[in-house]
């Protein structure tokens, strides 16, 4: 007996002996490490000179500078599987947008642009952050050709038309306000966006390789959404809303029914249909189910307006400038208000349609659950979208901890909240909800964060979308970050940095990886700039409290292990020299 007592007694000294060591700094790593990425021109030298002086990087704390965007381009009129060959790129940095109008850079201008962000970022001794977009939600000037070849290659709203009555007397309307469908049947635009993007991820990665450490992210597609450009913001259910080119209406038809693409057994996307669709829907006999469950009244699954079929040509040789799809639409066909009629030889009465008029939500009263069908059916091609390019980033070997999707939380925006009943008007157009975030199992979680200051008040898109994306990820990011934007022309001061200060830290009790700053400095000192206000004396304040927290408790204290001992020696014939150290609780 008393033998146990004393191994009791010897383990519990063991025991507080070890609890009372000091907790030793972790070696820092880009795991345990918060990347702080300001937006912001790597070319600027004695800004970026500025900043490193001014702010106290380091340890846990990581610089990186962000180049939002790079958009990807690849000649519509080529050979596709040479993509390697013949990718080119163009840029849509803010400053820059004037450069999508001109003429497509060669793959040697697009691997420059990298090349020379790199050469940059390693002469200035800090990290960069890319932000890749499509050229369908972002740069639309990229598919100018694919939409005047076919307008169905544009997202249409729900009266059919691919713009507002003033939008379209623009000349370059196509590219400025026609965003490209996201659908995966627009066949010829899906092998494009396909083929362009695995080059230039092949490429990144290559660049990551031979310069490792500098890289500290990729992002895309950058806010992939449905084209909100007929908002209106002083409503919540909305008059006009995309997409319902012919591609996606199609796609949400097979999408119910496991047919086409989405077929159990040669489909390219097997296994990802409706949840609750599938043979019990399919023929005369499954219609008239889908007819009982869902309030409807179709009479054929052919579609309603413009039908068409996956046995059409689409298109697969498009370097020699011929297109023989038999359904095609020419934008010199499309007539602004007259592509919704009522009989022609384009309509088929009783064919399969999505509702036409916003419903409203489930649980509310006199929702239409056909709208909801519809409406999770727009979500899913969003986050489908953006997971198709998050597959691609893995294929490619970049690392999942690298890559991450950058979308807009419309359910999130400016305090809104997914519980409410009645959400932001940008939930109801973009069909960006933050699941749409989710690209599991590839990739990581990036969405972009800001808040608006008005005089009487500040509307959070982080008081609720930082909670949540933290809970859905422990590797996510807060793209294009700013705690308060100044909107322009009103007259509103700008918090205390100590109230300022309190908001990154709160963000930062969320545990984020990235956090992309925007912006160091806005045109005329815009909304979002940050440099020479309030907002900078924060950051430097925020960078001095968590570059030695290893992403960890603000509150933490680490009591790195005493020196105690220090020795060394020289080896003549070798040339080396050897140092060793001793600490409270190891020998180096």
């Amino acid at each position: 007996m008393k033998q146990k007592k004393l191994i009791l007694i010897v383990f519990t000294l063991f025991f507080l002996f070890i609890t009372a060591l000091p907790e030793e700094l972790p070696f820092p790593t880009y795991q345990n490490s918060l990347i702080v990425s300001i937006e912001h021109s790597l070319y600027d030298s004695s800004e970026i000179n500025y900043i490193k002086d001014n702010i106290n990087f380091g340890l846990y704390a990581w610089l990186s500078f962000s180049r939002t965007a790079l958009t990807i381009s690849l000649d519509w009129h080529s050979d596709w599987s040479t993509a390697a060959a013949k990718l080119q790129g163009r840029t849509t940095w803010d400053r820059e947008i004037a450069s999508l109008q001109q003429s497509i850079q060669s793959i040697q201008s697009f691997k420059d642009i990298v090349n020379q962000l790199i050469v940059t970022a390693k002469q200035e001794n800090v990290m960069l952050h890319i932000v890749l977009c499509s050229g369908l939600a972002r740069g639309l000037p990229i598919y100018r050709e694919a939409k005047e070849e076919d307008i169905r290659n544009a997202q249409w709203y729900n009266d059919n038309n691919i713009s507002s009555d003033d939008q379209i007397t623009n000349p370059d309307v196509l590219s400025k306000h026609v965003f490209g469908t996201l659908s995966r049947y627009a066949r010829k635009m899906r092998a494009n966006l396909e083929a362009k993007a695995k080059a230039a991820l092949a490429f990144l990665k290559q660049k990551m390789d031979e310069n490792p450490g500098v890289i500290s992210a990729l992002s895309g597609w950058g806010e992939a959404e449905f084209n909100p450009g007929r908002i209106v913001h002083l409503k919540t259910i909305q008059d006009y809303f995309c997409d319902y080119s012919p591609f996606a209406v199609m796609e949400f038809r097979d999408w119910i029914c496991h047919t086409g693409m989405y077929g159990p057994i040669t489909g390219k996307y097997k296994g990802e249909g409706y949840f609750s669709g599938g043979a019990k829907y399919q023929g005369p006999d499954g219609l008239a189910q889908f007819n009982q469950d869902f309030g409807t009244n179709f009479t054929s699954w052919d579609l309603k307006h413009y039908n068409w079929s996956l046995e059409d040509d689409w298109d697969q040789d498009p370097s020699d400038y011929i297109n023989n799809d038999p359904n095609r639409i020419p934008y010199s066909s499309y007539s602004h208000g007259n592509m919704l009629p009522a009989l022609g030889a384009r309509v088929i009465e009783g064919g399969f349609d999505p509702p036409r008029v916003m419903g409203y939500p489930v649980d509310f009263p006199g929702h239409d659950i056909f709208w909801d069908l519809w409406n999770l059916f727009r979500e899913t091609m969003v986050q489908n979208f953006i997971k198709d390019v998050a597959k691609w980033a893995v294929e490619a070997n970049i690392p999942k901890e690298k890559w991450y999707s950058h979308q807009i939380p419309a359910d999130y925006l400016w305090g809104s909240n997914p519980d409410f009943y009645f959400k932001n008007a940008r939930y109801y157009t973009s069909a960006s909800p933050m699941w749409t975030v989710d690209t599991a199992p590839y990739g990581s979680l990036g969405i972009t964060m800001y808040d608006v200051k008005y005089p009487d008040i500040i509307l959070r898109t982080s008081k609720y979308a930082a909670p949540d994306v933290s809970k859905r990820a422990s590797n996510w990011a807060a793209m294009e970050y700013d705690a308060e934007i100044l909107p322009s022309g009103l007259v509103t001061d700008q918090s205390a940095p100590e109230y300022i200060l309190e908001q990154y830290l709160e963000l930062y009790s969320y545990n984020p990886h990235f956090i992309n700053f925007w912006r160091w400095e806005d045109v005329a000192s815009g909304p979002s700039h940050i440099k020479g206000t309030n907002k900078e004396i924060a950051l430097q304040n925020f960078v001095q409290r968590v570059r030695d927290k290893a992403r960890g408790d603000i509150n933490a204290v680490f009591t790195p292990p005493k020196l105690i001992g220090f020795s060394g020696n020289f080896a003549p014939a070798a040339g080396l020299s050897r140092i060793t150290t001793q600490t409270s609780g190891s020998m180096q």
